[in-house]
């Protein structure tokens, strides 16, 4: 495998992901005992697969349904030095509804901490300031550090190129998850 510098993190990021949006049960919360143990194992075959080769970086999002609460129920079991896990959590204009849906990821994830945190979807002006007004979703995000639940604090966005230059200009994150495509070339 083949590995990049992630952002300022430092950390070796695989060329590929293990990416989490699809590999989830249903797009909502649901009782562990209602995911069928074939879609189970299957996610766990793949989780496991993909370290073989290398792919380390594990990625999902708290809107991502069922995705965290199966990935939960694998990572426990890996070596958790030689994994990069990565979730993201929506901004909110309630900074204390962003800690309980980060809390809620954390639970489902059954880990410690997290290396990656992501402000998912900085996809507009009114969502950065959202993020990094005072006392807002940033704020939260660097308490988080401090405790030690979370290595590093970036943000996705599908959103249009002034507001994905705007939010990098900050200087507040460590990184982004941008999300170009080869057809849709929309965002650059």
């Amino acid at each position: 495998m083949q590995y990049r510098r992630f952002g300022r993190t430092e950390l070796p990021m695989p060329i590929f992901s293990c990416g989490g949006m699809r590999y989830q049960y249903k797009w909502q919360d649901v009782p562990q005992n209602q995911i069928p143990p074939n879609n189970q194992q299957n996610l766990e075959n793949t989780i496991r697969r993909s370290l073989e080769y290398g792919i380390n970086h594990i990625e999902t999002a708290r809107g991502y349904g069922t995705s965290e609460m199966q990935l939960g129920e694998i990572l426990p079991k890996l070596p958790r030095e030689k994994l990069i896990v990565q979730t993201k959590v929506s901004p909110s204009a309630d900074p204390q509804e962003f800690q309980s849906n980060f809390q809620q990821s954390l639970q489902f994830l059954q880990l410690e901490y997290i290396d990656l945190l992501g402000i998912h979807g900085i996809n507009t002006l009114e969502l950065l300031h959202q993020s990094i007004r005072p006392g807002g979703c940033l704020d939260v995000a660097r308490k988080l550090q401090i405790q030690g639940q979370v290595r590093f604090v970036g943000f996705s966005t599908h959103g249009p190129t002034d507001v994905i230059v705007k939010t990098i200009e900050t200087n507040e994150f460590d990184y982004v998850n941008l999300h170009w495509y080869y057809i849709n070339q929309n965002n650059w």
